[in-house]
């Protein structure tokens, strides 16, 4: 099954993602975040959790695609100088 994992708790994934604990059970709740439910305690595999941060890796865009965001001077942010 499985190879002597060491299991997470929400706490310690909350900290590993430096988010508030109350985010890490509302991706467990909602399905985002695969865990394993103790009694009342929830516990994440870290395989799960490396799982949860590769499908939200933000991807980088293909090299000659259009920008996603115009640059501060043609919205009339620039600075001036």
């Amino acid at each position: 099954m499985t190879e002597n994992k060491q299991l997470l708790t929400p706490e310690q994934v909350s900290e590993i993602l430096q988010v508030h604990i109350l985010t890490v059970y509302d991706y467990i709740r909602g399905g985002k975040l695969h865990a394993v439910r103790l009694g009342r305690n929830y516990r994440v595999l870290p395989a799960d959790l490396d799982l949860f941060l590769e499908e939200r890796r933000v991807k980088a865009p293909a090299a000659g695609s259009t920008r996603l965001a115009p640059s501060l001077d043609s919205v009339g942010g620039g600075c001036g100088y």
